[in-house]
């Protein structure tokens, strides 16, 4: 009898822990909303960018470089401009990254050329003729939540939705959007910046770190 006591409040125990720790995890300050009211508060113009995908599996293997105990689900990018200088900073669900100088890009000097566009254009869904769309299971996304100083508006689009140059009757107008040619320019400079291996986490910033 003692045996099973001992035994049940074993698996109380461990229960208890687990939906400790899940809670905590769940409790990360680093999402993205989160991440642009800090900018919100400094009243900073800013382009944020959030990377993620759905219906796949991310296999990430153990790095030393990685927070404890947390798996990178997305990836978020700020950018923007201080005192005449441009920056961008990464961030994901675990931490922040240090923040970089960048030279061929001016996040303020865009948002106040294009404003009127941006905030007016939208990705057309994959349609293959007048009354029928497809999309897939498994695909990546891009939220952008942008501030021109003046206003805070967020875009969505399907990467899915930018493919199909035979068959989605949306290819070319989508592809000329001005969100687009800005999602192509970051991407150029995020892919650049991840060659030199320039973002590096800050694991003090680890938001599980005890």
């Amino acid at each position: 009898m003692k045996i099973t006591f001992q035994f049940i409040l074993i698996l109380i125990l461990s229960s208890c822990a687990s939906k400790k720790s899940i809670e905590r995890k769940n409790k990360s300050e680093y999402d993205f909303e989160s991440i642009t009211k800090t900018f919100d508060a400094k009243k900073m113009s800013y382009i944020g960018l959030k990377k993620y995908c759905v219906g796949g599996i991310r296999i990430d293997l153990p790095n030393e470089k990685d927070c404890k105990n947390c798996y990178s689900e997305n990836d978020i990018y700020i950018f923007w401009t201080d005192k005449n200088k441009s920056y961008v900073q990464k961030f994901d669900n675990c931490s922040e990254f240090n923040i970089i100088e960048i030279f061929d890009f001016k996040p303020t000097e865009f948002l106040k050329n294009n404003t009127t566009e941006l905030q007016t254009e939208s990705v057309k869904r994959y349609q293959i003729d007048k009354d029928t769309y497809t999309t897939v299971s498994h695909s990546c996304f891009r939220n952008y939540i942008l501030n021109d100083g003046k206003t805070k508006y967020e875009k969505k689009f399907d990467i899915f939705d930018l493919t199909g140059e035979k068959e989605n009757l949306n290819f070319r107008t989508n592809n000329s959007l001005q969100l687009i040619k800005l999602d192509n320019k970051l991407n150029k400079i995020i892919s650049e910046l991840e060659k030199e291996n320039r973002f590096e986490r800050n694991k003090k910033t680890c938001y599980n770190n005890v």
